[in-house]
């Protein structure tokens, strides 16, 4: 009964060895893959500034040599510190100001 119950042991463990061993090798493999991305062509913005109730702003940033430009959108004040809360999205084009075309 003894050697019955080693037996059975031993096998469960070498057939729990012998699974765990391919799937931990799957998941390595995809581990080593390379994430390498190209810059965005969109990036998400979130800006504080003074309190006020202008509803949208133009926004121009320059990360990593490309320039994005779009419209920030006031959500309403910060809860703390009583700023306005300005965000959206920002598209990498070159766009140019909307403000600088307006006859003055």
């Amino acid at each position: 009964m003894k050697k019955i119950k080693v037996l059975s042991l031993s096998l469960i463990a070498a057939l729990c060895l012998g699974l765990s061993a391919p799937f931990s090798s799957v998941q390595a493999s995809d581990n080593v893959n390379a994430q390498i991305t190209p810059m965005a062509d969109r990036i998400f913005v979130e800006q504080l500034k003074a309190p006020t109730y202008t509803s949208a702003i133009w926004v121009t940033e320059v990360r990593n040599g490309k320039t994005y430009s779009g419209y920030l959108y006031n959500r309403g004040f910060h809860p703390t510190n009583g700023y306005s809360i300005f965000n959206g999205w920002l598209d990498a084009a070159p766009y140019v100001d909307p403000y600088l075309l307006e006859d003055n």
